[in-house]
């Protein structure tokens, strides 16, 4: 036995006893059985007559006390189920407390660590409690104060469950707010869109089609499912700007003065100031800036080129275009379906990503159109003769 650790448990003497054995001290009845519920307790230490004095007291306290000679072997009665507490010696052959510890708090966190050792030092203390005790007692001490620690180290695990609970259901509320908040912005931003579209007969049902040609080009490119919903909420914004442009000019016949095109030019940053301060919608403003550059650098607003165009943007430019030939606006009739592809087909490299061109036009026979929305005129019948020509 090391000399320092002679006599691992000090008890008051008792008066009574003249039997040699070791005393039942004066413990008040609190700490003793009852209010323990069988509180599982892993003692683990290489001399057989602690783990022997400390089990009995333990057990007297009510406690279920089991026992191991050394960190493999706690480790292995791991497997057997979850402990509450684990009152661990420091220095053991193999695997000592320290090491013992960590790997036991990696693998139970909700168990109570406490260390017990002859050595007092401070630095001791500090790594045992790094590793996830909750406490620390030296030899010899008193069974009083053993019972004491363990309770304690009980109340504080039981703290940091409560807070985790807390903290749990604090972030669900949270979410829960977020949504609900989220969800009266998206109300309030689809009373806009309506609004919009009130001031302009020619774009009705625009930002629905516009999504679907979106969607179905971004799931003709394989993109993730996540990148395909952040693409389709701003496919349904692209055009939110607009309610700041003066009906008299989205509805004029004629040629558009210079002032009246920089109305319509500013619209993708007046979408940008009205979504801007929600957060929800922040991760969108890019994709909805940007829709109006062309790949060659010619479009606006910021003449970006090429692959400097955000990737939902250069998708949206496409599906934008298409359907705005093959609507009726208020200076011209609508283009038949076929001729809006060549013109798509004309612009690739220029005015669209040619890689994303071919893939529109592939994507269009296998487009899923929602029963309420309104196609342009021959899309049915130009989607027949698609599927003829690949046929033969």
């Amino acid at each position: 036995m090391d000399r320092d650790r002679d006599i691992p448990v000090k008890f008051p003497p008792h008066p009574a006893d003249t039997t040699g054995m070791i005393p039942t001290v004066g413990i008040p009845e609190a700490l003793f059985g009852g209010g323990n519920g069988g509180q599982r307790v892993l003692v683990v230490d290489d001399e057989e007559l602690l783990r022997a004095i400390v089990r009995e007291r333990l057990e007297m306290a009510g406690y279920h006390v089991e026992e191991a000679a050394s960190g493999e072997e706690a480790l292995d009665k791991l497997g057997n189920g979850r402990y509450s507490v684990l009152l661990t010696d420091l220095s053991m052959s193999g695997m000592d407390g320290i090491r013992l510890l960590g790997e036991w708090s990696r693998r139970s966190p909700e168990t109570a660590g406490i260390v017990m050792s002859a050595n007092a030092e401070l630095g001791t203390a500090v790594s045992a409690l790094k590793m996830g005790a909750c406490d620390y007692i030296t030899k010899p001490f008193n069974f009083e104060v053993l019972l004491i620690t363990i309770q304690n180290a009980l109340r504080k695990k039981e703290i940091e469950r409560q807070l985790l609970d807390y903290r749990i259901n604090l972030e669900r509320k949270v979410k829960e707010q977020t949504d609900l908040i989220n969800s009266m912005y998206v109300r309030s931003i689809d009373a806009l869109i309506k609004a919009l579209e009130a001031k302009d007969f020619y774009t009705r049902g625009h930002s629905q089609r516009v999504t679907i040609y979106s969607v179905a080009i971004a799931r003709e490119m394989g993109l993730p499912e996540e990148g395909i919903e952040m693409l389709r909420r701003a496919a349904v914004l692209h055009d939110l700007g607009k309610i700041g442009v003066r009906e008299v000019v989205l509805n004029k016949p004629g040629r558009l003065t210079e002032e009246e095109f920089g109305e319509i030019v500013r619209h993708p940053e007046t979408a940008m100031r009205i979504l801007e301060p929600i957060p929800f919608f922040q991760p969108l403003l890019p994709a909805i800036l940007h829709h109006h550059e062309r790949f060659d650098g010619r479009g606006y607003p910021a003449r970006l080129a090429g692959d400097r165009i955000p990737l939902p943007s250069r998708i949206m430019a496409v599906a934008d275009t298409f359907d705005a030939m093959t609507s009726t606006r208020a200076y011209r009739k609508a283009l038949p379906v076929y001729e809006a592809n060549a013109e798509i087909r004309r612009c690739a490299g220029t005015q669209f990503d040619p890689e994303i061109v071919p893939l529109f036009l592939a994507c269009q026979s296998r487009m899923v159109v929602p029963g309420d929305v309104c196609m342009p005129e021959g899309f049915d019948e130009e989607m027949l003769r698609q599927l003829r020509s690949h046929a033969v």
